[in-house]
């Protein structure tokens, strides 16, 4: 009879395959940890329930497509049809394996098909074997379903490993059906072949996690190029606003010094209407934090061009304890996305206040927004097609806010058809204020 540790262990390696399948085809829902824990106990259920039908084949081949499709289903993204279509591939396979597996044991032990049930042996061989197929065949075919994406990108001299492996298991086979073969040499050769199967596994995930870092390093190298281009971008337009400014200044001393000396008076109403734009002009934002107003009027200028409303209020709180790069990093991903959002809205408009609550700066931003925002939990994920390489800005935004002992928070109104984020950060906090995250009470404002 089967022992049902051994059973578990069979089925808790199922699922580790299933996840490495699934996580190169589907984005996950949640944490790998928190996916492992679910897949751990599902399997186990089918492990469970395989030990109660006495590991009948029929019923093994079922139980495992139900639980494999529910892990699916629950731990990743996707279309129901598609999960199952994926799942009904990798059934096929893992039970063709199984059975070839067991025909070549057979024949090279000379027992008979189900002997495994009776000798442990015997089935620790089979199941490494058929599981270590199962996985190299698990790689190949995610890599030929999904070659764009980044954790199916495998150098191929990488699976020259579990070939290897695949074949030493063969001929531990062949040396532990051969009568002479003691049980010491057969129990220490089980161990080599455990050893070489969690190895190969190791091997793949270790690779997938480094590839994950590189990626993210990668992404935080991009986003804080792309802060500080932003920031000498605002300096630049810091520079031609003052310039600006002091010309629209003398040019209204020269249109008053003119219109003192003319007696025409249509020439006197034209004098005045250009007075009034340039005096216009120079109203630009006051708020005592340079970059604040530079960056607001140039948010100002991009809504004007695609026809958006933009309504600000910066008087009460201008933001000064937050570092250059920072402000850019919060504010500016924030407005890009609710620009972005109000663009793409029948209403188009965007209003940005900032007020004082005790000792936090809070920054509200609501905007028109036609569609609900894609989301994990309470995390906002990127709309952008490709969202291995994008949706790193509202990291950056989280990452930041983190560093003021801050935090945010974000709400949809699916009625009106809005979308406000409103973000809390500390007034004695700085950028050297190590990075902690702290409970936050939300008051509406």
């Amino acid at each position: 009879m089967l022992h049902p540790f051994a059973s578990f262990c069979v089925f808790f390696a199922e699922m580790l395959i299933a996840y490495t399948y699934f996580m190169g085809l589907m984005e996950q829902r949640f944490t790998s940890a928190k996916c492992v824990l679910f897949g751990t106990l599902l399997f186990s259920a089918g492990s469970a329930v395989n030990l109660f039908s006495g590991n009948n084949t029929t019923t093994n081949l079922f139980t495992s497509f139900l639980i494999t499709t529910m892990f699916a289903i629950i731990c990743f993204r996707g279309g129901i049809i598609l999960k199952i279509f994926y799942t009904l591939i990798i059934s096929i396979v893992s039970g063709t394996l199984e059975a070839i597996t067991l025909s070549l044991s057979a024949f090279v032990t000379g027992n008979a098909f189900l002997d495994y049930n009776n000798d442990p042996l015997l089935f620790l061989f089979e199941a490494i074997s058929s599981k270590g197929l199962y996985y190299l065949v698990v790689l190949v075919l995610v890599r030929i379903i999904n070659p764009s994406g980044h954790t199916s990108r495998v150098p191929l001299n990488f699976f020259t490993y579990p070939v290897t492996s695949t074949f030493c298991l063969i001929i531990f086979w062949r040396i532990c059906a051969q009568p002479e073969c003691s049980s010491e040499v057969q129990f220490l050769i089980s161990i080599a072949a455990v050893c070489l199967f969690i190895s190969s596994i190791m091997l793949f995930v270790t690779y997938s996690r480094q590839v994950e870092k590189d990626i993210e390093n990668m992404e935080v190298r991009n986003e804080l190029s792309r802060l500080q281009t932003e920031q000498s971008y605002y300096q630049v337009l810091d520079q031609q606003n003052q310039q600006l400014m002091i010309y629209a200044h003398d040019a209204k001393k020269h249109l008053a010094a003119i219109q003192s000396l003319n007696n025409d008076p249509q020439i006197n109403d034209y004098l005045s209407k250009l007075s009034q734009q340039l005096m216009d002009y120079t109203r630009s934002s006051h708020s005592g934090n340079k970059l604040l107003d530079v960056m607001l009027h140039k948010y100002m200028v991009d809504c004007e061009l695609r026809g958006i409303r933009f309504e600000y209020d910066v008087k009460v709180c201008n933001l000064l304890q937050l570092d250059d790069l920072d402000l850019v990093a919060v504010l500016g991903n924030l407005m890009d996305n609710a620009i972005t959002a109000a663009g793409q809205s029948e209403g188009k408009w965007v209003v940005l206040n900032t007020v004082r609550r005790n000792t936090y700066s809070v920054i509200v931003i609501c905007n028109s927004c036609e569609t609900p925002p894609r989301q994990s939990g309470k995390n906002l994920l990127s709309t952008k097609p490709d969202t291995k390489f994008h949706g790193f800005g509202l990291k950056s935004v989280a990452r930041t806010i983190r560093k003021y002992q801050g935090d945010y928070d974000w709400e949809y109104n699916a009625e009106k058809k809005t979308f406000t984020v409103t973000v809390m950060i500390s007034e004695k906090a700085n950028a050297s204020t190590s990075s902690t995250d702290a409970t936050m009470i939300w008051t509406k404002i």
